[in-house]
């Protein structure tokens, strides 16, 4: 994968959409990618307050709310790589990523058994998605083919699923579902030869 790939919107849904094509396993993954991400945000959290903001405006003071420990600036650019990619999307989904920081953070802040918390709900999270690949999907997810998408993309990619719903850019996830369809065919004629052969 090249690096204008990993800017390129489309390929990456294709990417995504060919192993997120089972209705099941589309939605498992929107209940647990969230959940993850949440997760990781309160792992970040537990760095507290990376830069000094006191010299802020007071209009970006709600930023303290947020440290801004490791969990901010991750979500800071995730929505920047996020904006690249399709920016009115980014713009959408931007509250909603530093809401979950927000309360990422506050849950670290106040609850002491917040990691212990956070990584059961974690690890549950990666076993449904693991569940959703084998059983629904019956195909691997990329994770150590495209880590980008799926450490950075997955939560976008989420998101666009509830956008496509609401019919955003129809004819996007039109031209996506065309190539989705297509990778899915080739691999599913591919596991055939597989099995027969065996």
């Amino acid at each position: 994968m090249t690096l204008s790939d990993v800017f390129n919107l489309k390929k990456q849904l294709v990417l995504y959409g060919s192993h997120h094509n089972n209705k099941t396993n589309i939605v498992i993954h929107m209940i647990f990618v969230p959940v993850i991400f949440w997760t990781a945000l309160v792992f970040g959290a537990k760095t507290g307050p990376l830069v000094n903001i006191a010299g802020l405006p007071s209009s970006l003071k709600w930023i303290k709310a947020m440290g801004p420990n490791l969990g901010f600036f991750t979500v800071t650019f995730y929505s920047v790589y996020y904006a690249a990619l399709d920016p009115v999307a980014a713009a959408l989904y931007a509250p909603i990523l530093y809401g979950m920081c927000y309360t990422a953070t506050q849950f670290q802040r106040f609850n002491p058994n917040a990691n212990k918390i956070a990584l059961g709900l974690h690890i549950t999270s990666w076993i449904f998605q693991f569940i959703g690949h084998g059983a629904a999907e019956k195909r691997s997810p990329k994770l150590m083919d495209n880590l980008v998408q799926a450490l950075v993309s997955a939560p976008y990619f989420v998101f666009f699923e509830v956008l496509f719903a609401l019919g955003y850019r129809s004819k996007l996830r039109n031209e996506m579902m065309i190539e989705v369809e297509k990778d899915v065919a080739a691999f599913r004629a591919q596991q055939q030869k597989k099995n027969f052969k065996a």
